[in-house]
């Protein structure tokens, strides 16, 4: 009886509860069909058929010289004295400058992005002899204020959606004006050059979002000068040749 009860029930009110099944499923549909929309959407479209674009970026380099050892050097480790280990340490900097890039062709851009960097990159002798007499570890740190002008060819990926990959390469020269700040001090004070190439690659993500692209790049840096000065001084006359080398993530905003 209940059953049947029931039945009847849903008989008289059929045509309410097709209705309301049908406006469910049309409300379903519809949500769907927004959500796939959003999903599909292309940010910024034929952003990167531009002619030409700018935009900022944010940098922090883990930053550190490559030594190469004198003959000096040599020579007192192979000695019976107690002798002195030079190395180097990584450290963490900042720089940041601004975007110009233009489109070369369809999947590649020429890119030059002037900025301004802050190092501070560490050399350690250890069981160093002090004035005192004693052997102790001693730290010299090189303060750097660098204008660098890097000029790179970027290869991107075809566009997926709201993500581009990329790569990038090219060379970066730079300009210490921290000269004057590396030369005080002691006799011991290590002294560097002023003016470096650097070889420069990488890899990034553009990514797209309604009013801006961001990109995140991981990039590799490599000196080609010799930046060590010789002075004659004890820790000088321990290297042969000092090179700069970063890693570096930065942040694009365009």
């Amino acid at each position: 009886m209940a059953f049947t009860h029931i039945w009847n029930k849903l008989h008289l009110y059929r045509k309410e509860i097709v209705l309301i099944n049908l406006l469910a499923l049309l409300l379903f549909a519809g949500t769907t069909a927004e959500a796939q929309e959003k999903i599909m959407t292309m940010n910024k479209p034929g952003y990167d058929e531009r002619p030409v674009h700018y935009g900022f970026y944010l940098a922090v380099p883990f930053t550190k010289y490559n030594l190469q050892h004198s003959k000096a050097y040599v020579d007192q480790q192979n000695a019976t004295t107690p002798h002195v280990d030079v190395n180097t340490k990584t450290s963490v900097g900042f720089y940041t400058g601004l975007v110009l890039n233009v489109r070369l062709a369809q999947y590649l851009d020429a890119r030059f992005v002037p900025g301004v960097g802050f190092y501070n990159r560490k050399i350690e002798f250890a069981n160093a002899l002090q004035d005192s007499g004693e052997r102790m570890d001693e730290d010299q740190s090189i303060n750097s204020t660098v204008i660098e002008l890097p000029f790179l060819l970027k290869y991107r990926a075809k566009r997926r959606s709201n993500l581009r990959p990329y790569l990038v390469a090219g060379v970066k020269p730079g300009i210490d004006l921290g000269k004057a700040k590396n030369d005080a001090g002691d006799n011991k004070e290590l002294r560097v050059e002023t003016f470096d190439i650097a070889l420069e690659y990488g890899i990034g993500l553009d990514v797209f979002y309604p009013y801006f692209k961001f990109a995140p790049e991981l990039r590799f840096s490599h000196g080609l000068f010799d930046q060590h000065k010789p002075t004659g001084e004890e820790y000088s006359n321990y290297i042969q040749k000092l090179t700069n080398h970063n890693v570096s993530l930065i942040f694009f905003f365009e």
